[in-house]
């Protein structure tokens, strides 16, 4: 199995790189967020969370930034913002504050070899209460007996103010649970990888992305 994992996104840099129009891959879970935001329907994955989060994702403005590096720029626009960026390792996030509560959808995707990490994060006075992460594997060239897949964990603060994974399961390309796939030792190894969970002012997002 590639080695997908850790390295592609150390969410306190949100760093990245990809060559944008090179690997538009016909039906992935990137491609179809891009395409929730431009027909302004979240997926479902992100109302839940967002639900959660005591954020409403259909009446808060979200703000957009893409990277390539270890820093992040405002856009209006994720899909025409990816395009200015001469890489092939890439960032993005969009963020919902709703009272004292921030919400971040970030992604941190190569494109080079196939993987595609989201994160979901809840902040409530910059304090995280709440996380999931997906690692997805996706196929480099499209096949009918090759199929996306991914890792899935969600974290939640516990009664001793802890965050404690909550849940880790396979999942499809459509984020249904699955069978574990056969992993080699160094899959099995990137699965012990644990996303950063600190406090808000860790991620250094723009400001624009916190109004």
């Amino acid at each position: 199995m590639r080695n997908w994992l850790p390295v592609l996104f150390l969410i306190a840099g949100l760093g990245s790189s990809f060559s944008w129009g090179q690997a538009q891959k016909p039906s992935d879970p990137f491609n179809r967020y891009l395409d929730g935001i431009k027909g302004n329907q979240p997926e479902a994955a992100l109302v839940r969370f967002a639900g959660e989060c005591s954020v409403n994702v259909v009446n808060a403005q979200p703000r957009f930034a893409v990277g390539a590096g270890s820093s992040m720029t405002p856009v209006k626009n994720i899909a025409k913002g990816l395009k200015s960026l001469e890489t092939d390792f890439y960032s993005t996030a969009e963020t919902w504050v709703e009272g004292d509560r921030v919400l971040l959808e970030a992604w941190a995707n190569s494109d080079d070899v196939g993987s595609e990490v989201r994160y979901f994060k809840c902040f409530s006075m910059g304090k995280l209460v709440l996380a999931e992460v997906i690692v997805w594997n996706v196929p480099l060239v499209q096949s009918a007996n090759i199929r996306s897949w991914g890792y899935s964990r969600r974290w939640e603060r516990n009664e001793n103010g802890r965050m404690q994974r909550s849940k880790a399961e396979f999942v499809d390309g459509v984020e249904r649970p699955i069978p574990a796939p056969k992993l080699d030792e160094d899959g099995k190894k990137s699965l012990l990888w644990i996303p950063p969970l600190g406090p808000l002012s860790e991620l250094h997002l723009p400001s624009a992305l916190l109004r």
